[in-house]
């Protein structure tokens, strides 16, 4: 490869860059499949690479297919409300879509605002800061200013409107430095308005007078984010539930702007085969298919023949319908495990593999709804997707037979958010926001790489990737320009792996 990696040995190397001008150096042909999280751009968590729209820039794309070799697959991650954005650049740079998985994790955060309690933080103050702005649109005016003139003082761009709006929605007052600066500078008498101003910067960032009246109704358990000035904190990781006070927070009580996040679709992607078939492009490059028998779902001990059965063909003509259906296989799945679906589950965080799972556990609420199916037995009819007598089990997870409906999904065993042992740290705490879990990963580089295979990562932040490449045997190209995220890569690759590539040695494909 022409471009000096930043470090590398047999297995991994790492560029450091921009992407695009990396890819740029690459060969043609020259990696098996990309698998990669970049940035979902919405800013998550103020961060200024998560907004700076390189994943729907086609031109990133298409140095991806110019590297892959083909019929080379592309996995890439998206987020619920941006993937759309993802795709169409993805498909624009030249790929075929193939596909779509979902990622269910169900233990995530709501982060929409509680409208009811919103309207109780606010002050009820606008008709004073409408007071201060209308007083300073007429000093502006007399002393012949624009509120273009006004921007410029402060180096602003649309600022000096609010000052001046004599609208509720748009107004707001100036900081005290600020509005000294717009005294010397206009050079009015401020003396009658100034107390006013004072006072109404003394309450910016205060809660307004009904938040301090809600009444305490309960206390209840989540996660407490330090800024989340909305939850009044009480002992034991408790926080209060309030009951509102002004008349529109109770008439809006229960609403919120946003769903509780649940899944991360992946988008499934591949290179043409050109004038290949796809069986011709596998003979040749080794790409173009997907490795269906190491991402099998766990088989859960239910298969068995069926005996005495007409066929399914049989069925439908005795029925009046016509004879297309396939001769039937083994009942309950096959004994070597499900097809694997393009809808993939993890357990909750606090999941144990020896035990019930947390209420909050998609698969656990899958099952709930489904029933539990015993095996070789019919389900009773009932509610949901026709089983019935649910015991709150994991299908199949430590080794029953039968299951509720999970058990038709692959569900990984571990934390649905990578854990604290997944999560590489600098010396100085730093680690990276966005870490996917290593099972998740290595299910996915299993799925679309041939073997011996190379597996490009253009946005590699912590390098799991490439974590999961070394535990399943494959070489991997990173590519990241973040220094944090170079250093915890390294941080990452520097630890012992040997619990992992003793699963290897031992021939297990399990997730």
């Amino acid at each position: 490869m022409p471009l000096d990696p930043y470090w590398s040995d047999d297995t991994v190397s790492l560029y450091v860059g921009d992407c695009r001008a990396v890819l740029a150096e690459m060969p043609d042909a020259s990696v098996d499949a990309c698998v990669t999280d970049p940035p979902y751009e919405y800013r998550f968590m103020g961060r200024e690479w998560d907004a700076s729209g390189v994943a729907f820039d086609p031109a990133v794309w298409a140095e991806c297919l110019r590297v892959l070799k083909p019929g080379g697959h592309l996995l890439a991650f998206g987020a619920p409300r941006t993937y759309h954005r993802l795709a169409c650049a993805i498909e624009n740079a030249g790929f075929q879509i193939r596909d779509s998985i979902h990622w269910i994790t169900g233990s995530g955060f709501p982060k929409g605002q509680d409208i009811a309690k919103v309207i109780d933080r606010q002050r009820l103050d606008r008709d004073e800061v409408l007071q201060v702005t209308t007083w300073l649109k007429a000093r502006r005016d007399a002393a012949g200013w624009t509120t273009a003139r006004m921007d410029a003082l402060f180096g602003f761009n649309g600022m000096a409107g609010h000052w001046t709006s004599l609208t509720s929605k748009a107004a707001a007052v100036p900081t005290l430095e600020q509005w000294d600066t717009l005294r010397e500078a206009m050079g009015f008498d401020d003396a009658e308005v100034r107390p006013l101003v004072a006072k109404l910067n003394g309450r910016k960032g205060a809660l307004g007078e009904a938040w301090t009246q809600r009444e305490v109704v309960g206390e209840a358990y989540r996660v407490r984010r330090p800024s989340d000035v909305q939850i009044a904190a009480l002992s034991d990781g408790a926080y209060a539930v309030t009951a509102p006070v002004r008349d529109e927070a109770r008439q809006w009580e229960g609403w919120s702007t946003s769903l509780k996040p649940a899944h991360e679709p992946i988008i499934l992607a591949r290179k043409s085969t050109g004038f290949n078939t796809t069986v011709a492009n596998v003979l040749e490059y080794g790409t173009g298919a997907l490795n269906i028998a190491a991402c099998r779902v766990e088989p859960t001990g239910e298969s068995r023949p069926r005996v005495g059965e007409a066929s399914q063909g049989r069925r439908y003509i005795d029925k009046g319908g016509t004879d297309f259906a396939p001769l039937p296989g083994v009942r309950g799945g096959a004994p070597e495990g499900r097809w694997p679906t393009n809808l993939v589950f993890s357990h909750s965080a606090l999941c144990v593999e020896d035990g019930p799972c947390e209420p909050d556990c998609s698969v656990a609420e899958l099952d709930r709804q489904s029933g539990w199916t015993p095996s070789n037995s019919r389900a009773e009819k009932g509610n949901g997707m026709g089983y019935h007598g649910a015991k709150g089990r994991r299908g199949g997870w430590v080794g029953d037979t039968g299951g509720g409906a999970s058990r038709f999904f692959p569900v990984f065993r571990y934390e649905a958010k990578a854990p604290a042992s997944e999560r590489p740290k600098l010396p100085d705490g730093t680690a990276w926001p966005t870490v996917k879990p290593v099972a998740l990963m290595r299910w996915l580089v299993r799925l679309v790489t041939p073997p011996n295979g190379v597996v490009l990562d253009p946005f590699a932040g912590s390098g799991t990737t490439a974590e999961a490449c070394i535990v399943e045997g494959f070489r991997c190209v990173l590519i990241d320009q973040d220094p944090v995220a170079v250093e915890l890569i390294r941080e990452r690759l520097r630890k012992p792996l040997q619990p992992a590539l003793d699963l290897l040695s031992e021939g297990s494909d399990a997730p």
